[in-house]
């Protein structure tokens, strides 16, 4: 295993990499009934629920992710989570990050750390686990956006190979997020008509999951936030498995890999450039699946805890990291990066990293953006990650943080109140 995961690292990552059978792989149709009646969509003031038709076999997923210094905690909790859940699971690692700083490959052929995500079944014994490489050096028209969705377009490339149709479903992630294991196998039976290659005319093609927030350590589980990602789409609507006759061309996108223009946006200008004569609206590249453009819908799980019964269906690992160094790396040369990070404590970087501190270190959060549970997760009503049951593990993972923070050098006496952005950013945050 890595040398510097720590000893909950480890846990976590032996018993996701434990020889298992897949525990839920038969279709049981009376189970996948009550399952399909849990979850909808509310639209129109009006809950809309998934139902049941007794299908013959499962839909196929295809996972596809970016990949590059994620922690194995959220790794290992990832698969853990969709153990034999996937037809496939692509990666795509690249050797620059959105800024443009290079960065050493971690998941090449032949190392450590691709025999454990790619050669040893981590996924399933029966999901392949492919991780491609992406290297550009040219000037990028665009800036780091394009760069991420240059890496995101290979993704469709790879599930091309595994032999992705349009009837199957295309789950794109960032390396930190999954949908919860119960909504993947909703996904896999349910009747939804927007996974209906009969009925789905690319009109209303993204799924969004609603997941639960943990920020950094088990124990941190925000309660006053939700993310709004992953996401996923029928393979019929997916640009480069769906039919090529309803592709846009690169004029009809901000640019080259990039998001489509108004006009053929549902949100934004509702269709009104794409010819009224044709059966099917645009099909969805993959900076379209991560941006909220086209035609939605959000996928709830009805739940008796919450006041409005909307209920998580996916979770987000955010901010999991061994060291600090690693950290600070990581919010200096990525997305919106924060140049001084390098001279700030931890909390004063970013209100989500303040939040963590002070969960971990245990002091109050009423200051800040979001809040976090009250009280220990074991004691939390609603569906938590399949790696969080493990014996010990949430714990664990708590106190190493905690002592990774208290280690670090800059030490937490400034937090994010302390940052001049607090005062005008767009997240600002009370006092």
């Amino acid at each position: 295993l890595p040398p510097d995961i720590g000893g909950a690292g480890r846990s976590l990552l032996l018993n996701a990499l434990e020889n298992r059978p897949v525990f839920d792989d038969a279709m049981d149709p009376e189970w996948e009934e009550e399952r399909c009646r849990n979850y909808f969509t509310y639209e129109n003031h009006q809950k809309n629920f998934s139902d049941y038709k007794a299908r013959k076999r499962r839909r196929r997923l295809f996972l596809g992710s970016l990949i590059a210094d994620d922690s194995w905690h959220s790794l290992g909790a990832i698969a853990m989570e969709t153990y034999g859940v996937y037809a496939a699971v692509a990666f795509v690692e690249s050797n620059r990050t959105q800024t443009g700083t290079p960065r050493e490959l971690r998941f090449s052929n032949g190392t450590l750390e691709h025999r454990i995500l790619a050669e040893s079944d981590l996924f399933g014994p029966n999901t392949p686990v492919m991780v491609d490489q992406f290297g550009f050096e040219g000037e990028i028209d665009g800036g780091g956006l394009i760069r991420e969705h240059m890496q995101r377009s290979s993704i469709v490339d790879m599930w091309k190979r595994a032999g992705m149709m349009e009837d199957d479903v295309g789950v794109l992630t960032d390396a930190d997020e999954t949908p919860t294991r119960d909504f993947l196998r909703a996904v896999q039976s349910c009747d939804m008509p927007e996974l209906d290659p009969e009925v789905q005319d690319c009109h209303t093609a993204k799924v969004i999951m609603s997941s639960m927030v943990f920020e950094g350590s088990p124990e941190c589980m925000t309660v006053t936030r939700k993310w709004m990602h992953p996401d996923l789409i029928l393979g019929k609507c997916i640009e480069g498995i769906g039919n090529d006759e309803f592709k846009l061309d690169e004029k009809q996108r901000q640019r080259k890999f990039a998001w489509r223009k108004k006009q053929y946006t549902h949100k934004y200008g509702n269709y009104n450039g794409w010819p009224k004569d044709k059966k099917t609206y645009p099909l969805w590249n993959p900076a379209d699946f991560r941006r909220d453009q086209g035609g939605h819908v959000i996928y709830f799980e009805d739940v008796d805890y919450l006041p409005f019964r909307m209920g998580h269906t996916g979770f987000h690992f955010h901010n999991y990291f061994e060291t600090t160094r690693r950290l600070r790396q990581k919010y200096m040369t990525y997305g919106h990066p924060i140049r001084e990070a390098e001279n700030m404590t931890v909390g004063e970087m970013h209100p989500d990293l303040d939040l963590m501190v002070d969960c971990v270190l245990g002091r109050s959060t009423r200051n800040n953006k979001h809040n976090t549970l009250s009280t220990r997760l074991e004691d939390f009503e609603g569906r938590i990650p399949i790696a969080y049951g493990l014996e010990g593990y949430t714990m664990a993972r708590h106190f190493e943080l905690r002592a990774i923070l208290m280690d670090d050098e800059k030490g937490h006496h400034k937090t994010w109140h302390d940052n001049p952005k607090s005062h005008d950013w767009y997240e600002k945050i009370p006092h």
